[in-house]
């Protein structure tokens, strides 16, 4: 039932949010809201995303290989006060299990089900 929820809620946001834009910054026409739909599902779509990425911990190594030179660059005094500090001194690059949030997927499905389908109705007009 919660995922349920989830994908009523994404499902309603971004046309909801495109027709709020729709009415208050564009003139009203239909090829307007769909260019509304078209880059408010592309925004949503490209944040999402984003946040997948940060909570997959595809940026891990990275963080990981800018903290470890850093730590290998630093004085003698400094990797003292840094050699059992987790974050600066890190003994591996990625964690053991990652919690990725419930409403990522349907949000991400949703929005790109809205882009597409803005792409299909502006080809047919």
């Amino acid at each position: 039932m919660r995922n349920f929820n989830n994908w009523i809620i994404w499902l309603l946001i971004t046309p909801t949010l495109s027709v709020i834009l729709w009415f208050i910054f564009t003139n009203h026409s239909f090829i307007s809201f769909i260019n509304t739909l078209f880059y408010i599902s592309f925004i949503i779509f490209i944040l999402i995303f984003i946040i997948l990425l940060v909570q997959e911990g595809i940026f891990d190594a990275t963080s990981y290989g800018f903290r470890k030179i850093r730590y290998q660059l630093s004085s003698r005094a400094k990797k003292k006060m840094m050699e059992y500090d987790d974050f600066f001194n890190p003994q591996q690059a990625k964690k053991d299990t990652y919690f990725v949030s419930t409403w990522i997927g349907p949000a991400l499905m949703s929005n790109v089900a809205y882009f597409i389908l803005t792409i299909i109705i502006s080809l047919t007009l």
